[in-house]
């Protein structure tokens, strides 16, 4: 037993010495395998650690490095190592731009970061100078890059969490949901060496890598250690399976152990690594938090409009009004504004003017791609503050939003769709006549579906898809096999239930303090009442409902208002699918308002009222009101749902259940907020409202945040240095952006479709190619 103990031993340590013999011998790397992927192991690459002392500071990494840095400044304070932890790896992948199509650019660049409030998980997209990145990328690809006259490439950078996907992975999982083809991918980089396991199968055999610090083993280890586990099970097969079974964990232990050794060291050198460009990002922070991707689309001075607060579609001749485009009226030497004079820029960093055009509370947290933005749910954005100061400078106005870092829509491009359905409705409300602020939907009516200004605009289809949302929402409720549904059948008499349901505004709580307008709550109302639709004419073949006797009708009206009306109206004051109609609504309550303070006072928009004007603000896609009528039709006729439950002894019964419907908006009923009930209960919004002019403000112990924007010419000249926003926990963001360009852009995607490379701003923005001029 001695002696084979011994010989055992004697035998480990031979298959020792062969391992290490292996392992320091030269053999050529494996080639890609035969299906086109990157043979096994960590991803071969350029070792930047091998040209720069700190490879974080490398071109390649810069955007991740960047990424951090936001990360870091979105976070509370309590939370903002989690930015700089060597256990998160930060990752980026470069893409071509001419391999993009114009709707791909435009998704990527307007498109906010996935971070939570925990800073669990961040990417984000930038554009990086060709020039930084010539010595990394093919020779073919630059010169490529140089014929087109492409300056700017795009880059996708994530920060992962150690629990969950790998950084490479997040990017994969972008690029993925975009369609982006393997050709448009150009270069990827990655704090730590590609893994093996997960990531550097992600990349093709071609195409170019790199990775700031060794980890885990190489193409050539991995291959060798299965040429070492094939020898040594060879050497002791005479010994049986189970000396071959301790052959090859000995084998791969040894191989396990050098992996460990080589992640540990490359962990702390990664936390230097971080420590040391912690610190140097500090020289640069300001520039990435106040960068604008956009701004060289757009001249430096807004162009002049018909109105104060309307943009010109770069290269185009269309306009895009909106509140939240803030066009100067002040006069703008271009020539100043466009120079990058370096004594200029200086004067300005001094002076901190930048800070007073750029730093608005809707625009930093609109216009800053990939950046966080703290958990505002963007769904819930609703215009709560407007306010005309009577020098004809423009408005001023404050969006309200909840804090929902878990479940809410984060994305920026939600909050810029919000933004600017509030704008246009607004608008709408005051270029038309409030009697036409109606939409019908029933069966008999096909020519009164809604007025024909209004159904050329969005405010007209949001009302009119509501309408047919609240009959598929009375089908949802009135569900037989739902607990609901079966007690309102259950109770229900006769053969046939025939109502008309229509929304209107309930009273709106508001106060006025002069020129200025808060909308403390806007609530909507259902009616509800039996009515039974005659067929004629163009809806002869459209099912209808027999007049009931009255005890009936009764009857069944009365379980209408009890059982299914509160829900109906909770669903239409909270559910998401009426959020666009509660945001035209609080645009419509706005509008009223504004109405009657022209009647008493010179306003910046007094001249639109009842203009009908609508030109701006009309629908330029395909939809038409007959389409949703159509839908409604043909829901109406078909049913939202067949069942065949109730039995009488005659055989079985059809009970049948016609919805009709509208939205009336022509009147907006108001209650006003007294002077003392405000202050008692409403005293902080003041204060909010006037920070969130110059950056996000939350508020209240329900955590809401406002996001306001001054006029536009205080946003041009600068207004008075806000109080520092209130922080709400683990919540607090301040970025500096510039609101003019990049939000317009942002803005102008829905008016205009882009063809060609030449035509979009948002292509000509990424690439780097000056601004069009008229």
């Amino acid at each position: 037993m001695i002696c084979q103990r011994a010989t055992r031993l004697l035998w480990l340590r031979a298959l020792t010495a062969l391992l290490l013999a292996f392992l320091t011998a030269g053999t050529a790397v494996p080639t890609a395998a035969a299906d086109d992927k990157r043979p096994p192991g960590s991803a071969e690459g350029m070792d930047l650690s091998r040209q720069y002392d700190n490879p974080l500071l490398s071109p390649p990494l810069r955007p991740v490095l960047e990424l951090r840095v936001a990360v870091g400044h979105i976070l509370p304070k309590a939370d903002k190592e989690l930015a700089w932890d060597p256990r998160r790896n930060g990752a980026v992948e470069y893409f071509n731009p001419l391999r993009l199509t114009d709707r791909q650019i435009e998704q990527l660049l307007g498109e906010t970061t996935s971070l939570s409030f925990t800073g669990s998980q961040a990417w984000r997209t930038s554009t990086v100078e060709v020039d930084r990145m010539d010595g990394f990328l093919e020779r073919a690809v630059v010169e490529e890059l140089r014929k087109h006259h492409v300056e700017r490439l795009i880059a996708v950078s994530a920060l992962n969490n150690p629990r969950r996907l790998h950084a490479e992975q997040m990017i994969q999982r972008v690029r993925k949901r975009l369609h982006i083809p393997d050709d448009a991918r150009i270069y990827g980089a990655s704090e730590r060496q590609q893994c093996a396991a997960r990531c550097a199968l992600l990349y093709p055999p071609d195409m170019p890598t790199g990775f700031g610090r060794a980890y885990g083993l190489t193409v050539w280890e991995t291959a060798r250690m299965e040429q070492l586990v094939a020898r040594a099970r060879k050497d002791a097969a005479v010994s049986g399976p189970k000396a071959q079974d301790r052959a090859e964990r000995h084998v791969r232990s040894q191989l396990e152990e050098l992996e460990r050794t080589r992640n540990a060291s490359t962990r702390e050198k990664l936390q230097l690594d971080l420590e040391e460009a912690r610190k140097v990002s500090k020289s640069w922070e300001r520039q990435v938090l106040s960068h604008s991707l956009f701004a060289s689309a757009e001249p430096a001075c807004p162009r002049p409009s018909a109105l104060g607060q309307h943009l010109s579609v770069p290269g185009g001749d269309a306009k895009s009004p909106a509140l939240v485009l803030a066009a100067a009226d002040v006069e703008c030497d271009e020539d100043k504004a466009t120079s990058g004079d370096a004594d200029s820029t200086a004067s300005a960093d001094a002076s901190g003017t930048d800070d007073a055009i750029g730093a608005t509370g809707l625009g930093a947290t609109l216009t800053n791609p990939g950046l966080g933005n703290g958990g505002i749910d963007f769904s819930t954005m609703k215009l709560s503050y407007l306010a005309d100061p009577g020098d004809g400078s423009g408005l001023q106005y404050s969006f309200n939003a909840d804090l929902n870092p878990l479940r809410g829509d984060v994305r920026q491009s939600t909050g810029v769709a919000a933004a600017t359905q509030s704008s246009d409705a607004f608008f709408v409300w005051l270029a038309l006549n409030p009697q036409h602020f109606w939409v019908n939907l029933s069966p008999d009516e096909p020519d009164r579906i809604v007025d024909g200004q209004l159904g050329r605009t969005d405010a007209g289809r949001v009302l009119l898809e509501a309408d047919l949302q609240m009959k598929k929402t009375v089908a949802k409720l009135t569900h037989p096999h739902t607990t609901l549904g079966k007690r309102y059948w259950d109770g229900i008499r006769g053969d046939c239930v025939s109502s008309r349901n229509w929304i209107v505004p309930a009273p709106a709580s508001v106060y006025q303090d002069g020129d200025k307008l808060y909308i403390l709550d806007a609530p909507l109302d259902v009616k509800m009442e039996t009515e039974y639709v005659v067929a004629s004419g163009d809806s002869a073949d459209t099912p209808t409902c027999p007049k009931q006797d009255q005890a009936t009708e009764d009857h069944n009206e009365h379980l209408d208002r009890t059982l299914i009306l509160p829900r109906l109206r909770k669903a239409i004051n909270t559910a998401p699918e009426y959020a666009a109609l509660r945001r035209v609504h609080l645009a419509r309550v706005a509008a009223e308002w504004y109405r009657e303070l022209s009647t008493t006072k010179d306003t910046t928009y007094g001249e639109l009222v009842d203009s009908g004007d609508i030109t701006d603000w009309r629908i330029t896609g395909d939809w038409k009101p007959r389409d949703t009528f159509d839908k409604y039709v043909e829901s109406y006729t078909k049913g939202e749902y067949k069942v065949t439950d109730r039995t009488t002894r005659g055989g079985t019964t059809y009970v049948r259940r016609y919805v009709y419907g509208g939205v009336d908006f022509t009147s907006v009923p108001v209650r006003k907020v007294s002077d003392s009930a405000f202050a008692a209960d409403f005293g902080t919004i003041p204060a909010s409202v006037d920070r969130s002019l110059r950056t996000p403000s939350v508020t209240g112990p329900d955590n809401t945040v406002w996001l306001g924007a001054p006029t536009p010419r205080q946003a041009a000249t600068g207004i008075e240095p806000a109080e520092k926003p209130v922080s709400a926990g683990s919540w607090a963001i301040r970025l500096l952006p510039i609101l003019i360009a990049p939000l317009a852009l942002l803005l102008l995607r829905r008016r205009r479709r882009l063809t060609t490379l030449s035509s979009s701003p948002l292509r000509r923005a990424a690439m780097g190619w000056p601004p069009r001029r008229k």
